[in-house]
């Protein structure tokens, strides 16, 4: 009797949870995720690009796999650059890690979802962008490149930066 019960309210739970993906306006199936509606999502990585990560969903949409990210306590009526930064991360991720093109991705704020396309430039932009950082992490010093008190805060290089604003 416990096992039905417990049956039930698994299968409630993932009904409830694919309504509310649907209803946040993610379409497609989703495959992996960290909720209780796919098999968890695991951390995708690339030796290549020394890069890892791990999107919040990947769905399966028109045949695609796409990486999903979700901010729920964001609300803008544009993406933030560092969340589509992220996304395009993630596209690049799933492209290797399923050896197929995601071709964009979904960012899914608080108030609406926004479809990224991984384009050619984006893509550019990106594996530029993660030269750049490695060239960072071994040059003796590097300007701040931002204003932000709280995310000096948080920074686990502030003890080096010599410009920190915490």
């Amino acid at each position: 009797m416990i096992l039905v019960a417990l049956a039930v309210a698994v299968l409630v739970c993932v009904i409830a949870a694919a309504m509310l993906y649907a209803r946040a306006g993610i379409p497609g199936r989703v495959i992996e995720s960290d909720g209780p509606v796919a098999r968890p999502a695991r951390v995708l990585r690339s030796a290549r690009l020394g890069l890892a990560g791990k999107p919040d969903m990947i769905v399966r949409e028109h045949g695609r796999l796409v990486p999903v990210e979700v901010k729920p306590t964001r609300e803008s009526d544009e993406p933030w650059l560092r969340d589509v930064v992220q996304l395009a991360a993630y596209c690049l991720l799933v492209e290797e890690a399923f050896d197929a093109p995601a071709g964009y991705g979904y960012l899914r704020y608080a108030n609406r979802t926004f479809r990224i396309d991984f384009t050619d430039s984006m893509r550019t932009n990106l594996l530029n962008s993660l030269r750049e950082l490695r060239t960072d992490l071994t040059a003796e010093n590097v300007d701040r490149g931002h204003d932000d008190r709280r995310r000096c805060v948080r920074c686990p290089l502030r003890a080096r930066c010599g410009q920190s604003l915490a």
